[in-house]
């Protein structure tokens, strides 16, 4: 239902797995299109007929009718976003379109549900507003016709469930602030993403192939836009502990002051980050320094064809369709190994990187 900005990183020939560089985000447009354009988006669901939907879905001419058509019938009349937009959608047609909007708001909750379940609501999330009544900040406002795109919150409710309608056919909420665990904490987004994708029965998700790694990957740059923006925000203690760093930078021969000033510091404790890699490679030459050069560079690679991955996977699956099969699998058979060199499989380990 709404659109995924992304630049597209594939390489030219076979592309199994999903290739994504930079920026990723997700926007919304208006419920209708104008007169002279085609039906994009979440604009397909509320064309009359289902030849209207086929007609605006036009480069996509090799998709099954009688499929579509079910899977249509079913989000109308399950899905809760599709049921309230569409009489919001016809309330404001029946009136005076000029001075209102619908809204879909950030923090509502449905009526008598818990803040840690999961079932599809029951209450109404989407409501018409006049046009100049107050909106939150993450509220997603949506016109009839007018407007262009608009850019969801990473953090708003329906920031999934609007850009996988298959993955939450229900309209459940994906990932908000207002998440709690059992214990009464806040529930991040790596720990709500990995409960996700987790192997039980009936997690149809997993059988997305494509569109399960795309959601893979627009799940992890959520997760490390958050990180990037805690950080962000700790600027202030973060130069104070590494004032040192900034005093390097200003000795150094290319330094320059104004550049300098405006860096965004990362600490070590952020992996991939300069600092982390910086630490990494003092961690290596000290024990070069200590022990002397190494005596095995080893390089371990994955196997897609390795029995614990095949097993797990559904009939018909190929390996890059699960790519949470594949790590896991590898991560175990990396403990595995390094187990194994810690017994002195090639003799005494002195230390190890």
């Amino acid at each position: 239902m709404t659109s995924f900005g992304h630049k597209d990183a594939s390489v030219q020939g076979w592309n199994p797995s999903a290739r994504i560089q930079g920026q990723i985000y997700h926007q919304l447009g208006s419920l209708m299109p104008p007169e002279d354009r085609r039906a994009r988006y979440i604009q397909v669901y509320f064309l009359d007929t289902l030849e209207d939907q086929l007609r605006a879905r036009g480069e996509h001419q090799n998709l099954n009718v009688d499929i579509l058509e079910r899977i249509t019938a079913w989000l109308n009349e399950n899905n809760h976003y599709m049921r309230e937009l569409k009489t919001a959608l016809e309330q404001v047609r029946q009136g005076n379109i000029n001075d209102k909007k619908i809204l879909i708001w950030e923090n509502k909750r449905a009526q008598g549900e818990h803040a840690r379940r999961f079932n599809a609501p029951t209450g109404a999330e989407v409501a018409i507003l006049m046009s100049n009544e107050p909106t939150e900040n993450r509220d997603i406002v949506l016109q009839l016709k007018q407007g262009g795109l608009r850019r969801i919150s990473e953090l708003h409710r329906p920031y999934d469930p609007l850009m996988y309608p298959l993955f939450f056919p229900y309209g459940t909420d994906g990932y908000h602030i207002y998440l709690q665990g059992r214990n009464g904490r806040k529930v991040t987004q790596l720990q709500f993403y990995s409960f996700h994708i987790m192997c039980r029965e009936g997690n149809y998700l997993l059988l997305g192939r494509r569109l399960f790694q795309q959601f893979l990957v627009d799940a992890y740059c959520k997760i490390e836009t958050e990180r990037l923006k805690f950080w962000r925000r700790e600027q202030q203690s973060l130069r104070a502990e590494n004032y040192s760093d900034l005093r390097d930078s200003l000795l150094a021969a290319d330094g320059d002051p104004n550049q300098v000033g405006r860096r965004i510091v990362l600490p070590a404790t952020y992996t991939g980050g300069p600092r982390y890699l910086h630490e990494k490679r003092s961690d290596a030459m000290a024990f070069v320094r200590h022990y002397g050069t190494a005596d095995y560079f080893i390089t371990m690679t994955c196997n897609p064809r390795w029995p614990e991955i095949v097993d797990n996977s559904a009939p018909g699956q190929e390996s890059h369709d699960r790519p949470d099969i594949v790590a896991r699998v590898f991560r175990l058979k990396v403990k595995k190994f390094m187990e194994h060199m810690k017994k002195g499989i090639f003799g005494t380990l002195q230390a190890w990187l």
